[in-house]
């Protein structure tokens, strides 16, 4: 108890920067990346002045910085997408590298730089503050798609976002609202009631990778995040009890065609809205050449190809992340990308297990996404690369030097 309270007022010292303050506005605006103004999307605005703002900072030595093996991975796997510009340079490849590009950068002053326990605690709640705007986006878009099906239509200040990728920007929050349920926080009752508003805001869109993505991330974090086997029985009731009123009062409420859309038989019948005959022609179609499979065919050449195929296809992408990146870059494409996702599940166990279930959430996502320049990936990719004052080598190194000596 004394060892906690310690902490908690050695947290309360610590200071919150601005460079911290500047990643918080970058983070909070998440909800309103498909939100559009004559110069560009609002989160674009943003991040522009914080990429030239935190740049001035580290280059006059305002900012304790840190490098790491997420950097190093993901800075691999942009260099490779931008050599591929020599074999395959359409508008639409050079505007998706070129935005990748800003990504990495946002991506590498965010992240590299070093936090201290307080600064992290306030960024998760600008998490929760992400969710709570995108319960009330989910609760206040009355659209819905068409009479036959009744999905909602989500629309922030009038720009639409697809389905799958306004769901995944409830990864963050609805794992945090787990974390501090278990560690029965003051506020246990608005976090309980938060995942209620949550989950009915994801059920609403009728995504059902988006349903699974948080239940994944959820069932990742109550394995590996929670170490008292207690707490893991109480979570699990607790689990039990959320999903009985899920079942009872909040699926009820849903019209009959959506509820219908989570069912495995209504799955089967529409392939995953046509899903599987994208990936089944494009794994057909690399396959077909071995500098196909090996270098792919260009990011984002799947437009060209899908408009091409004897099939009519109505999308332009793979919707899956890992049979895309295979089919524009090839498996030297898809290991580099893999490598640098392994980078983001391994470093955050030793720091907070949470943003390793978060990115296990993610990757499950990916399998009815595009990553490109899909924000959500980035922004938790920055969780997984940020380091922690007292939790880098040579912190840790120190600590172990100090108990070696007090040993003898």
């Amino acid at each position: 108890m004394a060892e906690a309270l310690a902490a908690t007022t050695e947290e309360t010292k610590e200071k919150i920067s601005i460079d911290c303050l500047f990643a918080c506005m970058y983070f909070i605006c998440l909800p309103l990346t498909v939100v559009t103004t004559p110069f560009g999307s609002v989160l674009k605005l943003v991040t522009m002045p914080t990429v030239a703002f935190l740049s001035a900072r580290m280059l006059m030595g305002k900012s304790k910085i840190s490098f790491n093996y997420v950097h190093f991975t993901y800075f691999l796997y942009v260099l490779y997408t931008i050599l591929q510009l020599s074999g395959y340079y359409v508008d639409r490849s050079v505007t998706t590298t070129r935005d990748m590009v800003l990504g990495f950068l946002t991506f590498m002053l965010i992240s590299m730089r070093v936090y201290n326990e307080r600064e992290i605690r306030l960024i998760e709640w600008i998490w929760l503050g992400v969710g709570a705007i995108c319960i009330y986006v989910a609760f206040s878009s009355k659209e819905v798609v068409s009479e036959i099906e009744e999905r909602a239509v989500i629309r922030v200040f009038g720009c639409e976002e697809d389905q799958n990728q306004f769901c995944s920007y409830f990864i963050m929050p609805f794992l945090i609202c787990i974390k501090r349920i278990t560690k029965k926080e003051k506020l246990m009752p608005l976090y309980a009631v938060m995942l209620l508003l949550m989950m009915y805001a994801i059920l609403k869109t009728g995504s059902r990778g988006g349903l699974l993505g948080i239940l994944i991330g959820a069932f990742a974090y109550i394995i590996i995040g929670i170490k008292s086997v207690k707490a893991k029985v109480a979570i699990c009731l607790a689990t039990v009890v959320l999903s009985v009123l899920v079942i009872t009062v909040v699926f009820p409420l849903l019209p009959e065609t959506v509820r219908e859309r989570y069912s495995i038989e209504q799955v089967a019948e529409d392939k995953g809205s046509g899903r599987f005959d994208i990936w089944e022609y494009l794994l057909e179609y690399t396959f077909a050449k071995p500098e196909r499979i090996i270098f792919g065919s260009g990011v984002l050449s799947s437009y060209k190809i899908l408009s091409e195929a004897p099939k009519t296809f109505l999308n332009g992408v793979a919707h899956n992340t890992f049979i895309q990146i295979f089919s524009d870059q090839g498996l030297l494409g898809l290991l580099l990308f893999l490598l640098a996702m392994f980078a983001c599940l391994i470093r955050p166990m030793r720091t907070d297990k949470l943003y390793t279930c978060a990115f296990i959430a993610l990757m499950a996502f990916g399998m009815s996404l595009t990553f490109y320049v899909f924000k959500p990936y980035l922004n938790i990719m920055m969780m997984c690369a940020i380091s922690v004052k007292g939790h880098l080598p040579e912190d840790v190194l120190e600590k172990y030097n100090e108990e070696k000596r007090a040993a003898k």
